[in-house]
């Protein structure tokens, strides 16, 4: 008969394997999602530009579509850097190494793409000559960067521990 941690453990496990098949379905339509229209709008501005495109240049209208992708790319890499951390959680590894690592990795990707949201990339718009800089916080902003600070935090969490476990077994052998 399993044990009452027993049991949650495998149900954490079963948890992480539902969500692992999620992820995997999801970022190709991430991917797709996100690429698609950048090659789409990419193609337009460098073979059939708009007006406003002709008048700055291929280069800075690609530069500016680029940067207009930038925070969604951003955000696609965070969640693709979720996958390992679902591997090992499926497998039963909890405070690995791996995964906080990989809960490190999203939490600063998904923190650049805040930061590339919010000033980043407006500003290097508006300095190729694009729209005019201006400053927009929404609150969907404060979201984003409480839950990226949240993973970044969970990250080294799950690594303190990790290397706090280590310590003790190595200790114990």
């Amino acid at each position: 008969m399993m044990s009452k941690v027993d049991h949650r453990i495998e149900k954490a496990r079963a948890l992480a394997g539902g969500m692992r098949v999620m992820n995997a379905i999801l970022i190709p339509l991430l991917l797709a999602a996100v690429g698609l229209p950048l090659i789409g709008e990419l193609y337009q501005v460098t073979f059939e530009p708009a007006p406003w495109a002709a008048e700055l240049g291929a280069y800075p209208a690609i530069m500016i579509k680029l940067m207009s992708y930038a925070p969604a790319i951003a955000a696609v890499g965070a969640v693709i850097m979720l996958r390992p951390v679902l591997v090992e959680y499926n497998e039963g590894r909890f405070t690995s190494e791996k995964a906080s690592g990989a809960f490190q990795r999203a939490g600063l990707l998904a923190l650049a793409a805040f930061m590339l949201k919010l000033l980043i990339a407006p500003l290097a718009i508006s300095l190729l000559g694009g729209c005019t800089f201006a400053w927009r916080f929404e609150p969907l902003d404060i979201a984003l960067m409480v839950f990226a600070s949240s993973v970044l935090m969970i990250g080294g969490v799950l690594e303190a521990a990790a290397a706090a476990l280590k310590a003790e077994n190595d200790q114990i052998v």
